[in-house]
C-alpha cells in the first residue's frame, strides 16, 4: 500500500518515470483498475455518510412533510416577492400550489404504504448499493471513451496494446480523490473542477508515454473523440430542429 501511495503521489506530480514504470509493467491493467476503484470509492465515502444520515433523518414519513411543508412555505414567499419586481399573471401563485399540494398529497400516501423493509433497513442498502455501484460506472464511461481514443492514437502511429491503454489512462482517476469533498457547498464544486483539468492533463501524458509519442498527438488522440461526439449530437439536434419546423 504504501509503494501504491508513493506511486500515486509521482503521478499527481508528473514525474515521467513513474508513467514509464507504469505503462511498461505486466500488471497495468490490474494496476490502473485498481487504483480507479479504489479512489472511487474513497471519493464517494463522504457522500455515501451524507446521504445516510439525511434518509435515516427523514426516515419517518412526518419528518418528510415537515420538510416539504416549510419547502412550500420558502417557495410561496418567493412567488411573493417574484410579484413585486415582475410581471406575474394575476392567480399564479393559487394555480401553483393548486397544482403542487395533490401531489404532495400522493407521494406521501405512496411513500405511507408499507414495504418489504424496514424504511431504514431499506435507506441503508440502497445508498450502499449505489456506494458499492459507483466504481462500475466510472469504468463503464472510461472504457467507452478509451476504445475510440486508442482508435485514433493507432491512426497517429501509437504503440499502446489495449491493455496499455486502459491501464495508463485509468491513471486520470486519482486527482478525483477530491471529489471526497463534494458535499460540500461551493468548495466541492471547485475540487471537482481542479480535478477534472487535473485528470485530463495525467490522462494525455499517459497516453502519450504508453504510446510512445508526443504530447500534441496525445493532445488530438483525447479531443476527437470528444469532438466527433459533439458533432454528431450537434446534427442530430439540428435534424429534430428540422423535422419539427417541417411539420408545423
Amino acid at each position: 500500500m504504501r509503494e501504491l501511495l508513493q506511486f500515486a503521489r509521482d503521478v499527481l506530480l508528473f514525474k515521467h518515470e513513474a508513467y514509464i514504470e507504469h505503462a511498461t509493467r505486466d500488471d497495468v491493467l490490474k494496476r490502473g483498475l485498481t487504483l480507479l476503484v479504489l479512489v472511487t470509492l474513497v471519493a464517494g465515502s463522504l457522500s455515501l455518510i451524507v446521504n445516510l444520515v439525511n434518509d435515516l433523518r427523514l426516515s419517518s414519513v412526518e419528518a418528510r412533510r415537515q420538510e416539504m411543508e416549510q419547502a412550500l412555505r420558502e417557495f410561496t414567499r418567493t412567488l411573493q416577492t417574484m410579484q413585486r419586481y415582475f410581471d406575474v399573471p394575476p392567480g399564479f401563485e393559487r394555480d401553483v400550489l393548486r397544482y403542487v399540494q395533490p401531489s404532495m398529497k400522493i407521494a406521501f400516501r405512496i411513500a405511507e404504504l408499507p414495504t418489504p423493509l424496514p424504511k431504514p433497513v431499506g435507506a441503508v442498502l440502497s445508498n450502499l448499493g449505489l456506494f458499492l455501484s459507483s466504481p462500475f460506472n466510472r469504468i463503464s464511461g472510461w472504457i467507452g471513451y478509451v476504445i475510440w481514443v486508442l482508435l485514433i492514437a493507432k491512426l497517429l502511429g501509437g504503440r499502446a496494446t489495449i491493455s496499455q491503454t486502459l491501464g495508463a489512462t485509468a491513471l486520470y482517476s486519482l486527482p478525483h480523490v477530491l471529489d471526497i469533498l463534494s458535499p460540500v457547498n461551493c468548495l466541492g464544486g471547485l475540487l471537482g473542477l481542479v480535478a477534472t483539468v487535473w485528470g485530463i492533463a495525467i490522462y494525455v501524458k499517459a497516453l502519450a508515454v504508453a504510446n510512445e509519442f508526443s504530447i500534441v498527438r496525445s493532445v488530438v488522440a483525447t479531443v476527437v473523440p470528444a469532438l466527433i461526439a459533439a458533432i454528431l449530437v450537434g446534427l442530430g439536434l439540428l435534424t429534430i430542429l428540422v423535422l419539427s419546423l417541417v411539420n408545423l
